[in-house]
């Protein structure tokens, strides 16, 4: 504490002495806010230790009460707790009661604890509640005299309706809390708002949702029943009522579908599945008078306006007769989004060629090879080649980097039932397989294993697969198309991949390019993005200030057009106003220009400097403190850099560096890195 810091401490103790002995409110010795605190807190010891403390019961039922203020609110006090200065970060119910604490886990035993006015008096949480409005409680402001060392800063949050919900605090227990800490609390703060809103708002559309599908459904002639991704009934039609023989609809929702379906061998894996060729014909369901015997006609998989997915089953009984000469099966989570050659954006010279090339693909059935950085589209790429084809099967998405080396080939070529400790009843079906007739994408398909390689080759060969435990081979028309951020020649030349598995796939070859090489189109999907997102996040449609566009055009970009989208995410998030300036971006565009950081990462080695000492006219040491400049340089530019990546996580950065966190929190005071 500084001599200010004592200074300041020292009035207010006298201030709050003179209040407590004779009432006296001396004037201008505080806020107003802490005198009306005080005031109220008149009734209460300032000199007893008793605190109010919810017993473990009732402090878990809070915790079930608050759940999703405290799940939006976690890593927020996580990222905050790790900025230097605070012991701890504090989140309170609307009645006080502390719900989580993050930071020093000693701290632990204050959950529960009641901040309240009423019971401690003048304190951050507890006045912030009664003033409804952010504020700073600082030493001997606490009305309590055991508190006279901490000091607190602390701001409610809302709901959409502008009630208060809870108070995000921050504390230091005996020392004064750093600068800033305020707006450091407001940008928190508003984080968790947003999420708390836009989950309102979308319960409120999802109300309206479910009530409008029933209406729907129950104009179908066939039972309907809807299922959510947890197995239960979230709605059914009155035609599947009337057959159950339910007068409720109500008493079905949130039941098990188990419940109601008779699951001889497999039935709800069955009906469940998205797999289209997958599908179940005849199942019995559980009425009121007994079994009934059913055909599935339909299935689609869909998402609720919360994002949320489920099924939708359309059924009749046995005997009935049906309009459908075959079952009419929808599938895939992302109901009808297709992705076609005239929606990638952008119109830059290399990326029209790469429009041009990716047209000319989809018209021949010939292998592709797509290659380029991560984050430049490749899969979008894919998805689109695949829909410009007209294409009748599905597009199938694998990547071979995800999959463990001893999994990737039954997930490719499907396996029999009991060829393999594990494999589920039935057997299951290869990704190659359910590409049937379409495409299938092999992503990452430079980490493919080098045995691996060999099972596909022979697959392109003649386009037969043989399942897992199985001698019988079968005929699968299906396109390959295939990526990689990897140059797969070096890789060949390497000897980690298959020369002839190579030229297979490279039939058509399409190099992506970085978005540095193509600047030209980040305005457009600048906009694309800003219009998508503010669409997810139910905000009005911003727009983006030309300064931090031209930023943004700067910036080398070397997580391409993933990173872009990362970027206006949080910009997005963070927007106050209706335009995105160039303060609501990361730190680091903020600093030197991207040009200059490309410049930085280029900066010849400390032997190249001496060796073109003569040329400059420089001394070896003046070389030598030349050379020191540009290392501390790269190493502020990599840490900026991956405290961008890892969302200002410091013990990640820590982590991936090698060294300790107060090390890097040390090096980002040292280079006047802010978070």
């Amino acid at each position: 504490m500084n001599d200010m810091d004592a200074s300041f401490d020292s009035e207010i103790y006298k201030a709050w002495e003179a209040f407590i002995r004779k009432g006296i409110v001396l004037e201008g010795a505080r806020s107003a806010e802490i005198s009306g605190s005080w005031q109220r807190s008149r009734g209460i010891d300032p000199f007893s230790r008793h605190r109010h403390q919810l017993p473990n019961r009732m402090l878990q039922a809070k915790l079930a009460e608050n759940v999703q203020l405290i799940s939006f609110a976690r890593p927020i006090m996580r990222d905050i707790s790790e900025i230097e200065g605070h012991d701890f970060v504090a989140l309170s119910d609307q009645d006080g009661y502390i719900l989580e604490i993050a930071g020093d886990p000693k701290y632990n035993p204050l959950l529960g604890l009641c901040c309240s006015e009423k019971d401690i008096g003048t304190n951050a949480i507890g006045t912030a509640l009664v003033e409804n409005r952010e504020l700073e409680v600082k030493g001997p402001e606490h009305y309590a005299h055991c508190y006279h060392s901490a000091h607190g800063a602390a701001i409610p949050i809302h709901n959409n309706q502008a009630a208060i919900v809870g108070i995000l605090a921050a504390y230091n227990v005996a020392e004064p809390l750093p600068d800033g800490v305020l707006q450091v609390l407001n940008l928190g703060v508003k984080v968790i708002e947003n999420q708390l809103h836009y989950k309102s708002e979308v319960s409120q559309i999802t109300r309206i949702y479910h009530r409008t599908c029933s209406s729907i459904i129950d104009c179908f002639q066939d039972g309907v029943l809807v299922v959510d991704a947890y197995h239960n009934i979230s709605n059914v039609n009155q035609r599947c009522l009337n057959l159950l023989g339910v007068s409720d609809r109500k008493s079905l929702i949130g039941k098990f579908l188990g419940n109601l379906v008779l699951d001889e061998t497999g039935v709800m894996k069955s009906l469940l599945s998205n797999n289209p060729n997958e599908f179940l014909n005849k199942f019995f369901l559980k009425g009121a008078e007994g079994l009934i015997p059913c055909s599935l006609v339909r299935r689609r998989i869909t998402r609720n306006p919360d994002g949320s997915q489920q099924t939708v089953l359309g059924f009749v009984v046995e005997g009935e007769s049906q309009e459908l000469d075959k079952p009419y099966v929808f599938t895939g989570a992302d109901g009808d989004d297709i992705s076609s050659i005239s929606s990638l954006i952008g119109h830059s010279e290399k990326w029209n060629e790469i429009k041009k090339l990716s047209m000319r693909a989809a018209q021949v059935s010939s292998s592709v090879l797509i290659e380029g950085e991560s984050g430049t589209g490749k899969e979008l790429v894919a998805r689109a080649i695949h829909e410009e084809s007209g294409l009748k099967g599905p597009f199938v998405a694998i990547n071979c980097g995800a999959i463990p080396k001893e999994l990737l080939q039954s997930e490719l070529f499907g396996y029999e039932d009991g060829s393999f400790t594990g494999a589920r009843k039935g057997g299951g079906i290869g990704k190659l397989e359910v590409g049937d007739g379409g495409t299938v994408f092999l992503d990452e398909i430079g980490e493919m294993p080098f045995d691996m390689q060999v099972n596909l080759l022979r697959f392109l060969q003649d386009k037969m697969i043989t399942r897992i435990g199985s001698s019988v081979p079968k005929k699968v028309d299906v396109r390959i198309i295939a990526a990689t951020n990897r140059k797969l020649k070096n890789e060949v030349q390497l000897g980690r991949f298959r020369e002839d598995l190579f030229y297979r796939l490279n039939v058509i070859n399409i190099e992506l390019p970085s978005l540095r090489e193509r600047k030209l189109d980040i305005p457009p999907i600048t906009r694309f993005f800003i219009q998508t997102l503010c669409l997810q996040f139910k905000r009005d449609l911003l727009s983006i200030s030309d300064v931090a566009m031209n930023m943004l055009c700067d910036y080398n970009w070397p997580g391409n057009v993933r990173e872009l989208r990362n970027v206006m995410e949080n910009a997005i998030v963070f927007a106050e106003g209706s335009i995105i300036t160039e303060d609501i971006l990361p730190s680091y565009f903020r600093g030197d220009s991207a040009r200059q950081k490309e410049q930085l990462r280029d900066k010849e080695s400390f032997d190249s400097i001496i060796s073109d000492v003569n040329m400059r006219g420089l001394t070896i040491e003046e070389a030598r403190k030349l050379n020191q400049k540009a290392t501390a340089d790269m190493e502020r530019d990599k840490i900026i850099k991956l405290l961008d990546e890892y969302g200002g996580n410091v013990s990640d950065v820590a982590r991936t560096m090698g060294i300790s966190r107060n090390t890097i929190y040390r090096k980002m005071k040292t280079y006047k890195i802010e978070v």
